[in-house]
């Protein structure tokens, strides 16, 4: 299987929602013919999330738990999406290795299971994505990154596709500030939010409050500014040496 055709299998050309996946990671790895199969987890953790329903997901869990919660509610007849905005490099210090094996991985399950092309969706970022797994040091390549209102579809277009309401399920450090500008959009917009968090056994009911410079012109230059971008898009690229210089 080669990157496009893992990354078709994850946005298929007719789906609903395929314009909002990030192609970042499945340009860091050779093209294989058959990656490494895994078992996926059961989905009957989620149980309250009946079938056909039009909530929206956003599953903002560390790492590999993304995918595997994506492709869990993938069998209960939801899109996963993946929305990871990063790159891979030496030292890197987000770890994101063993995210790109299972993208991989995943979109071989994928290819056996017929959603509809109007599937509700279930957006995926990793929690991880501005917690450095090694120190930052000149030499590290950093590729932390952040989500923007930008990356998602807009609430107007969500209640265009029958989706009033949207559970997001986030891990013991709740919902992270960048998400946060996304999820007050849709608030505005009158889509009923629900969290589910470690412990929890159904969502809860979430009222999103207003974060740092909600809606500022400046706002994602300033974010931007803290982070490095490269040349395909997203985020990732060496930090500098003193007197030395990067790219990206």
């Amino acid at each position: 299987m080669t990157n496009e055709e893992c990354f078709n299998a994850w946005a298929p050309e007719e789906g609903v929602w395929s314009r909002w996946a990030k192609p970042s990671l499945f340009t860091q790895r050779p093209g294989i013919s058959s990656p490494a199969l895994r078992s996926w987890p059961e989905s009957h953790e989620y149980l309250w999330l009946s079938q056909g329903s039009r909530t929206a997901l956003v599953v903002d869990l560390p790492g590999v738990e993304s995918v595997e919660t994506g492709m869990a509610m993938a069998r209960r007849g939801y899109r996963p999406i993946p929305l990871y905005n990063t790159s891979a490099g030496p030292s890197a210090l987000v770890n994101v290795a063993e995210l790109i094996e299972a993208l991989a991985s995943g979109a071989m399950a994928l290819r056996d299971l017929t959603l509809s092309p109007d599937a509700p969706p279930a957006f995926l970022i990793d929690a991880d994505r501005m917690r450095p797994a090694v120190p930052s040091n000149p030499g590290s390549y950093d590729n932390r990154w952040v989500v923007f209102p930008q990356d998602f579809p807009s609430g107007t277009f969500l209640r265009s596709r029958g989706i009033a309401d949207l559970v997001v399920l986030h891990d013991r450090g709740g919902v992270q500030e960048d998400l946060a500008h996304v999820l007050l959009r849709w608030q505005e917009a009158g889509i009923q939010m629900r969290a589910l968090a470690p412990g929890d056994v159904s969502p809860r009911e979430l009222t999103v409050k207003k974060p740092s410079w909600f809606r500022r012109a400046w706002y994602r230059a300033i974010i931007v500014a803290g982070l490095r971008r490269n040349n395909a898009g997203g985020f990732g690229s060496v930090i500098p040496t003193a007197g030395g210089g990067g790219y990206g």
